[in-house]
């Protein structure tokens, strides 16, 4: 095997750098070791280690590309074979015998000082890769020597274990960088090529994060070393820096979806999903210090720690600077509203908050248009416009007063634009309530429903107190109801004001028309019977009669059983009038039927 150098290597090691500093704070720690072994069983914690791992392939390619960023490599080859794998990289590498010990010493790193400071290395990264169980055997080479474990003994032999370092051998040819041979199982060396190459896998590769940092290769295939986008936010709203780290907050989804990783911290190149339910996500880019915890051995996740809070805090706050310092026009509405959402108690100080305009009932649309908004707003708690509650109260006859679920939207050519508070702190608002006074009963025919009304009063008061003001309401058309049906108009509680019976049944009866409410029929079938009903009550109305374009099937009802139609003729109100008004059917018996048109 050939190394970058164009050296031939055999195949393994690290890459530790002896500082002075270093030995001489683990002479300091050699001295107090002997205070605490009694606290210490050795080798049983040494067993245990194995149960630190998972036994995921991605685990121990985490370890090896961190320890190669920490040795100061540029570049990773990985090749594959029948019999295992080979990693080569051109960082430091080891230098002798001791980096040989620091390597495999649970609990010892060998780094300089600055990575023990800022990353504070477990000395425990490498076992993951002796651990697995579906490894035979590491090799470890790097410069001059190399050091081959058979990892059954590794674990289960003290003896072999403690005398690892007679079975480092000095090699003839130097190999630079760290170099390690993996002599394993084809099913984990497959699992090892999906990792970093499969197209279902990519997105939770151990490589994504290193780009910039580490160029990696496998099987001489270039591997996707960028953050992968589902850890940076879909909206970008604040970048800075935390603890001189870049930070980038913004909204998780364009839609407005939550996550339960809210933050994804890229710690020196390993990217870190911490649990942490959001509508918010932030992304940070450690290269400096150590801001957060992550977990040991293998950093999987973060510890729910002080410093853990203190980021959290310090997202909130970048937020609520944000929203309040941010023009009016330019905050996202979205991005508010989640703010909201997830930091009621900050929101609730902010200069602005966001609500949506109701849209005018446009008569013939169905119960599901009828409480239509326009997108939402961003308005400041200083200059609001109307605000209204959802539900209008309706004044009986006997001055009680009732909440209706539909209709406030049949008044707003009454009330000019109003809007509906999406994410606010209500108490700092002003939020009125319609307040409907209907007039006295629309006299009709006996059988016809004692739903229509002069169209009354309207005004603007609270929930629990009527409008000191009230205003006639004149040529308008207003209705409530609570009870939407998707198959017969008798069925919808309306309560009607200002109407024509037969035109509001031709057309704004529609409004109590609820398509979604299927039951299992369909829409066509739910719509004949819902019209089948309202033509009913026009009928109750006017009597016999048809609509202006019915069909023969509607001529028919009218046709007693054995008769046919001989004849239908239209009837107009004038010469000078081009459409009838009515028909008349001449039957087979020579009898006459007169049907109205509506």
């Amino acid at each position: 095997m050939i190394g970058f150098g164009g050296h031939a290597i055999i195949a393994g090691s690290r890459y530790p750098f002896r500082d002075p500093s270093t030995q001489s704070k683990l002479k300091e720690n050699k001295m107090s070791a002997s205070r605490i072994d009694d606290l210490i069983n050795p080798a049983r914690l040494r067993l245990g280690i194995k149960r630190a791992f998972t036994g995921d392939i991605q685990e121990a390619l985490c370890e090896l590309f961190q320890n190669a960023a920490r040795a100061g490599a540029r570049n990773i080859r990985i090749t594959t074979d029948d019999r295992g794998f080979i990693y080569q990289d051109d960082g430091r590498g080891l230098r002798d015998r001791y980096d040989f010990e620091s390597l495999l010493k649970l609990g010892e790193s060998g780094w300089d000082q600055r990575i023990e400071e800022d990353q504070r290395p477990n000395g425990m990264g490498i076992h993951s890769l002796l651990a697995h169980d579906e490894v035979e055997s590491v090799t470890f080479t790097s410069n001059l020597l190399s050091l081959t474990l058979d990892t059954r003994l590794w674990w289960t032999n003290y003896d072999y274990a403690a005398g690892f370092r007679d079975n480092i051998k000095t090699i003839c040819f130097p190999a630079p960088g760290m170099n390690i041979g993996v002599t394993c199982s084809r099913a984990l060396t497959e699992q090892l090529v999906k990792a970093l190459t499969d197209s279902w896998q990519i997105y939770r590769s151990p490589a994504r994060g290193y780009q910039g940092i580490l160029n990696i290769e496998i099987n001489d295939t270039v591997v996707d070393t960028s953050v992968q986008e589902d850890a940076t936010p879909s909206v970008p709203l604040i970048e800075t820096t935390y603890q001189n780290n870049r930070l980038v907050i913004g909204l998780y989804g364009k839609e407005g979806y939550a996550t339960q990783n809210g933050i994804w911290v890229n710690f020196y190149g390993q990217m870190i999903s911490v649990d942490h339910y959001s509508h918010f996500q932030a992304y940070l880019e450690v290269r400096q210090g150590r801001p957060i915890s992550p977990m040991s051995p293998t950093r999987r996740g973060v510890i729910k720690d002080e410093s853990l809070n203190r980021l959290c805090d310090f997202i909130r706050d970048s937020l609520f600077e944000y929203f309040s310092q941010t023009l009016i026009d330019e905050v996202d509405p979205l991005a508010l509203g989640q703010f909201y959402h997830d930091y009621p108690g900050q929101a609730s100080k902010l200069p602005c908050f966001v609500a949506a305009r109701r849209k005018r009932y446009e008569s013939g649309d169905d119960v599901s248009k009828m409480a239509s908004l326009s997108a939402p707003q961003v308005l400041s708690y200083d200059n609001p416009p109307l605000l209204l509650a959802d539900k209008a109260r309706i004044v009986q006859e006997d001055g009680t007063a009732y909440s209706s679920e539909y209709g406030l939207h049949t008044f707003l050519e009454l009330t000019g634009a109003a809007y509906k508070v999406m994410e606010a702190d209500e108490s700092r608002l002003d939020i009125r309530h319609l307040w409907w006074k209907p007039g006295e009963q629309t006299a009709l025919p006996s059988g016809c429903p004692h739903i229509f009304h002069k169209a009354g009063q309207w005004g603007l008061g609270a929930e629990r107190e009527a409008p000191s003001e009230w205003r006639e309401i004149d040529n308008h058309v207003v209705f409530t109801f609570d009870d939407p049906n998707n198959w017969d108009v008798d069925n919808v509680d309306f309560t009607v004001g200002g109407a024509d019976p037969q035109d509001f049944y031709q057309t704004d009866a529609w409004a109590g028309f609820d398509p979604q409410n299927d039951q299992g029929r369909s829409r066509e079938e739910m719509s004949e019977s819902y019209r089948e009903s309202c033509e009913c009550e026009i009928r109750n109305l006017i009597g016999n009669a048809v609509p202006k374009n019915f069909s023969w099937n509607d001529l028919l009802r009218f046709v007693p059983d054995g008769e046919q139609i001989v004849a239908v003729t239209p009837e107009y109100r004038s010469r000078r009038k081009h459409r009838p008004v009515s028909v008349i059917l001449l039957l087979s018996n020579d009898e006459k039927v007169r049907l109205s048109l509506f």
